[in-house]
């Protein structure tokens, strides 16, 4: 086997070996993907004493303890980032805001103003 083959073949194998070290240390909460959908439902969250509902058709409301809507508008989640929608006047106004952490009962995002806000699941199942 030339030199050439040998140095190949040992750069290879590092490589590979490298690759299969990486993939084995990941842990499966870093690999998850977070959907839409994981976000459904009544939250309570540090800037607000009402609770936000996240529906699954894109909407969503705050609504106090009488149950009269306070607020509303549609939302979405993409790229990493919760985007939501409201009008205010004649326009429709989108603030986006970055998905920091998220697990079943909990999800914290970054505000326009750089502030974090925590969320948790009123009624987690």
């Amino acid at each position: 086997m030339s030199y050439l083959a040998k140095h190949f073949q040992l750069v290879s194998k590092f490589f590979i070996g490298t690759i299969f070290v990486l993939l084995a240390s990941c842990s499966h909460d870093e690999v998850k993907m977070i959907a839409e959908g994981n976000f459904v439902g009544e939250w309570h969250s540090t800037r607000s004493t009402m609770p936000i509902y996240l529906y699954g058709n894109g909407d969503w409301e705050i609504k106090n303890d009488d149950g009269k809507v306070l607020q509303y508008g549609v939302w979405q989640y993409k790229n990493n980032a919760i985007i939501w929608s409201h009008k205010a006047g004649w326009q429709v106004e989108h603030d986006v805001n970055k998905v920091l952490s998220f697990t079943p009962v909990e999800f914290q995002l970054r505000e326009s103003d750089n502030s974090i806000t925590t969320f948790t699941k009123s009624n987690p199942d």
